[in-house]
């Protein structure tokens, strides 16, 4: 368990309030669900990039700068997957469904807002060496971008909320179509950065993302192996369960 004294991945990027908190989703409407898991992603990220923001200033030693740098580019390619899978099909069936022409043209305008500052954290950790790291430079490109970027993944929470006058069956199958799409990545490194970027005790909210306990096993002992040095850094256990950060100290 996470120090309450030391800093953790909650901060300073501020996490999304879980849609229908507490509530029964069977009784609401799938917006609701939309929404909800929605923020549950949006949230990984966040914690993910805050764990690097509080880390990137106090590793020292080769094998960390190396195993971080790895950390960070997975979340660069999360990122950049997630927002490219929403606009080629996830944002178009929402339009669909709605009827609505351009609904989603301001979420695609606020990509195109945080991608210049993206592309620069990618090439910085995907070219930079050991020799050369500097992490006040790593945390540099992300102030320069994380602001926009969080206000974009909080305001799309608020967008698919606001769905709930639309036919939610169909807007929650084009969900699920969706996350279909998007577990086609590589096992090894999605199933760990995504696992291990969970709270299970954020606002009491829902188990996310909903596998069984069996697989979290399986992606324990057996997909971490290949970039086990990599998963160090991520803020939660397999079982979503905050865990210390592993290099913390006076910046």
């Amino acid at each position: 368990m996470a120090s309450n004294n030391a800093p953790w991945a909650d901060a300073p990027f501020a996490l999304i309030p879980t849609p229908g908190d507490g509530q029964d989703l069977n009784r609401l409407h799938e917006a609701v669900f939309l929404a909800r898991e929605m923020a549950c992603a949006h949230n990984g990220m966040l914690r993910s990039l805050n764990s690097i923001y509080q880390q990137c200033v106090h590793v020292s030693e080769s094998q960390d700068i190396l195993d971080l740098l790895q950390y960070s580019k997975f979340w660069c390619a999360w990122l950049e997957e997630h927002h490219e899978a929403e606009e080629k099909w996830y944002f178009p069936d929402i339009e669909r469904i709605t009827g609505v022409e351009d609904l989603m043209a301001g979420m695609v305008t606020q990509h195109k807002d945080f991608m210049p500052g993206l592309e620069e954290l990618t090439k910085y950790v995907n070219e930079t060496t050991v020799e050369a790291y500097d992490g006040r430079e790593l945390r540099r490109i992300v102030d320069d971008f994380g602001a926009i970027l969080t206000k974009h993944l909080t305001e799309e929470v608020e967008v698919l909320a606001a769905l709930e006058v639309h036919d939610g069956p169909a807007l929650k199958h084009a969900y699920l179509e969706f996350d279909k799409e998007l577990r086609k990545g590589d096992k090894s490194v999605l199933f760990p950065m995504v696992l291990g970027s969970t709270d299970r005790t954020y606002e009491k909210g829902p188990m996310w993302p909903p596998v069984p306990d069996f697989l979290k096993y399986v992606v324990h002992y057996w997909f971490e192996r290949k970039y086990q040095g990599a998963w160090r850094f991520s803020p939660s256990t397999t079982w979503g369960e905050k865990r210390p950060l592993l290099c913390l100290g006076e910046s």
